[in-house]
Formats: C-alpha cells, structure tokens, sequence
C-alpha cells in the first residue's frame, strides 16, 4: 500500500503538515528523554514555521530557553550525584577491604549470638559464645568475612580485636567515672 501525499491547499495546512512531518522524522527513540540538541530542532522549526503576521513573542521564546536551561542542569545534577554515589560506594569498599585486610594476623573475639524470645514477646540478640582466633584469612567476595580457627565469620561478628580484659561488675568505664576521680593529669 503506498502512502500518498495529500493535496494541500492553504499555507497553513502545508505549515502544519510540514511541521508535523518534521518533528516526526527527527522523533527520539527514547520519548521521555529530550535533549539539548532536540530542544534547539524544535525552536528552529518553530521559528521557521511560524506565522509572520503573528510572530513568537520575546517573552515566550526566553521562557522557553529557561526551561530548557534548567531541565538541563537539573539532569547534570543529576548524573553529578549518581557519579558521587558510585565513588561513595567505591570507597566504602576500599575502606571496607582495608579494614579486613589489616585483621589478618591479629588476635580477635567472635561473637557467636542467637535470637531468644524475651517476656514482653520481643526477640533480643544474645551471645551464646565468644571464641578467640587468630585471623588468618579474608574472603572479600560478597560480603566481607574473614577466618578464624578455620571457620569462616561476618566482620560483623567480630567484637574485639586484640587481648581485651573481661569487664568485672566493680570496673568503671569511662563513662562511669565521677569528677572525684583523680587521674595523672589532674594533679
């Protein structure tokens, strides 16, 4: 079946004709995505094919221009702030496998906990074993883990490092200290 064109008997149904006939052949593939260059297609269409008894006002094209201008810069934000979320995650990971790199060989304590239903119906985590190891593998595929006595383990188990004095009932934190305390640097 071919396609004809129509006969066109006024200027400005060839205007429309020719302005629809326009925009359709430079039509993105992407509808919802309109770029710079696409608006600067449109504005000189519309301006060639615009009506001279009745141009487009000043106002009206600045107000265009604006739009497009902001729309613009708002996607440059955009793709600024997709750019820093990747290094932001780029660099937890560096942090992340350097941190775990710098356990292997140290002495640390594994927090091994369960889940237990508590009177008011609630679900507390609570350690059932603490193990002490040297690390002496880290496995940084997926999440980060390292190995302890031959048994692999989430860094987020991990709840020293190093020799740490059990707590007594009578110590005091630091946060528990008074102002009567007297330390070195107080006298």
């Amino acid at each position: 079946m071919a396609v004809s064109t129509p006969n066109v008997s006024s200027d400005a149904a060839k205007y429309i004709y020719d302005a629809t006939k326009a925009t359709q052949t430079t039509a993105v593939a992407n509808n919802s995505d309109m770029t710079m260059d696409d608006f600067w297609q449109l504005l000189a269409a519309q301006l060639k094919y615009q009506d001279m008894s009745n141009p487009m006002s000043n106002s009206e094209m600045m107000s265009q221009m604006t739009q497009m201008g902001s729309m613009s810069a708002m996607t440059q934000l955009s793709e600024a702030i997709a750019s820093i979320a990747t290094v932001t995650n780029n660099l937890s990971q560096v942090t992340l496998t350097g941190y775990s790199t710098g356990l292997l060989g140290k002495e640390v304590t594994i927090a091994i906990t369960e889940k237990q239903k508590q009177a008011d119906g609630s679900e507390k985590e609570v350690i059932v074993e603490e193990i002490k190891g040297v690390v002496t593998g880290v496995d940084l595929t997926g999440a980060t883990s390292v190995y302890v006595n031959g048994k692999k383990y989430e860094l987020s188990q991990i709840m020293a490092v190093g020799d740490v004095p059990k707590k007594e009932d009578g110590d005091k934190t630091d946060t528990d200290k008074t102002d009567n305390d007297k330390t070195d640097t107080d006298q």
